[in-house]
């Protein structure tokens, strides 16, 4: 006798999980992806600028710039 095995929907796990859910826990899972959102696509580009990139054209003068910064910093 065979059985057929479905597969796992992991999208309707969380989806019931997060409907199931108290008001207050829908308002702080809320409040932390806005803080995750705002993090990584605002902060993250304002305060970490890709530095190697407008400084060094190929790959072999990116790697000796970080080579020399490891060694030569005190």
């Amino acid at each position: 006798m065979a059985t057929t095995k479905s597969k796992f929907n992991w999208f309707q796990m969380f989806w019931e999980g997060f409907t199931n859910m108290t008001t207050l826990g829908k308002t702080l899972w809320i409040i932390v992806i806005i803080k995750l959102i705002f993090m990584f696509f605002i902060m993250k580009p304002l305060f970490s600028p890709n530095f190697l990139n407008s400084k060094f054209d190929n790959s072999i003068d990116k790697a000796d710039h970080v080579r020399k910064e490891l060694i030569d910093k005190p």
